[in-house]
């Protein structure tokens, strides 16, 4: 049993919502045990679909209500993990299932990895089995699901940066971006940091990292169509380092001599080298930047996009070195962030930012029905009011102290309408200051 099979426990959740509803809706009851008679014959997963879906006449139940809700957060949360367990019994069930082994096995692997390791694992894991039925499309769920913009338009290529971070005196994070350093405080506010925040240590971790590119165990150099690869890998409570040269495993100590006597380097590329056994060092002070999107032009040279995705929202980085061009601009919504960054380089990241996007449409629908239930509450209260007047006794107690409680409330309603409007007016003028920069 897979840890978010286990994890969900659906037998025990089915038990207790049966519990709940009681005798006095059978019909309800009906529907549940219908669910445990299932449990064994079909995946949890879509057991738990089905349910919820038979659930909905029932929701007015507030046992129901929860368990509907609850299971589909649950659902949300685990969503690689339901989809990998899924493919996994679609593939064991073909009856190709043979030829599909390796990635029956591969899957097999990750199965109980949580959603976090699962976000780089499955492309890095199963892009090799695409060909088999089902893993292309988990695969392009998952690049989803990270933010991965991954595209085969050859006039772009995509990659997350590496960088040291490290911490300033004030506990904020200091890591480098597009040849800029930058400093991120407790509420994910990203500014440019100061010279005197910048180590020299810093800068030479700095220059370190711009020879590797992160691997699924550590860092890679590439030159001279030779591979690098610096691993990380763990034994129990310790660590220790690997170092491959083509994929052959070679002694710290004897790997300048390996790429000496493989030919691929030369004498006058020894300073290669060192960078290589001085990263053996200090590869525990790298970092993959999981939060940046590094969208590189292949056409003009040095244009780039970083995208910087925080819990403050998203920040864009573009760079031109023809027109001396280096900023940090942080839009105000992700349909800005989109624009931007489609104006600068012609370039779509709608799919990294999938998730804040719907985010900010229910944001947008919730302000809406707030504001529509507002005017309405505002139109009742008037046609109170108006009513109290047409009956011609303005002067009795009752009607005075009726007509100010209804004024009152009139007031309070309208004060919450005028601060909504000027909400809406200053996020009009941050989205006017964008476009005037962008212009400029």
């Amino acid at each position: 049993m897979s840890k978010v099979v286990e994890t969900l426990d659906l037998r025990t959740r089915l038990e207790k919502l049966h519990e709940s509803i009681g005798e006095k809706t059978p019909g309800a009851q009906l529907v549940v045990e219908g669910a445990l008679r299932r449990i064994g014959t079909i995946s949890d997963y879509n057991n738990l679909a089905t349910i919820c879906n038979e659930m909905k006449s029932y929701d007015w139940l507030a046992p129901v209500d929860s368990f509907i809700n609850e299971s589909i957060k649950f659902a949300k949360e685990n969503e690689l993990a339901f989809a990998v367990l899924n493919t996994l019994e679609n593939i064991r069930t073909s009856k190709d299932k043979k030829s599909f082994a390796a990635a029956i096995n591969s899957l097999e692997e990750i199965k109980d990895l949580s959603e976090s390791e699962l976000k780089k694992a499955i492309p890095s894991r199963m892009k090799s089995h695409s060909w088999v039925p089902g893993i292309k499309q988990l695969v392009e769920m998952s690049e989803l699901r990270s933010g991965s913009n991954t595209t085969t338009d050859k006039r772009f290529s995509n990659s997350r940066p590496v960088s040291p971070v490290l911490e300033n005196e004030n506990g904020e994070t200091i890591f480098s971006v597009g040849n800029r350093v930058y400093a991120m405080n407790e509420s994910e506010e990203i500014r440019l940091a100061n010279n005197n925040e910048i180590s020299e240590e810093f800068v030479k971790l700095t220059q370190l990292s711009e020879n590797f590119t992160i691997t699924e165990n550590g860092l890679r150099h590439s030159s001279n169509n030779c591979n690098i690869d610096i691993n990380r890998v763990e034994e129990g409570e310790e660590s220790k380092t690997e170092v491959y040269v083509d994929g052959e495993l070679v002694k710290e100590s004897q790997l300048a001599a390996k790429l000496m006597t493989n030919g691929k380097f030369r004498h006058g590329q020894y300073d290669t080298i060192k960078v290589l056994e001085h990263a053996l060092n200090k590869i525990d002070n790298l970092y993959e930047l999981d939060f940046v999107e590094t969208i590189k032009s292949n056409v003009y040279e040095g244009v780039e996009v970083n995208v910087m995705r925080t819990g403050n929202g998203l920040y864009v980085n573009k760079i031109n070195p023809s027109m001396n061009e280096n900023v940090l601009i942080k839009p105000e919504t992700a349909t800005d962030a989109i624009n931007l960054v489609q104006e600068f380089v012609d370039y779509d990241i709608t799919n990294s930012v999938q998730d804040i996007l719907e985010g900010e449409a229910k944001i947008e629908a919730d302000r809406n029905k707030t504001e529509e239930n507002i005017y309405e509450r505002i139109d009742y209260i008037k046609n109170e009011i108006s009513k109290l007047s047409e009956l011609n006794m303005d002067e009795m107690s009752e009607i005075k102290e009726a007509k100010k409680v209804l004024n009152d409330a009139l007031l309070k309603e309208q004060d919450r309408l005028n601060k909504m409007f000027r909400s809406n007016v200053l996020q009009c003028m941050k989205q006017v200051m964008l476009i005037m920069h962008q212009v400029n």
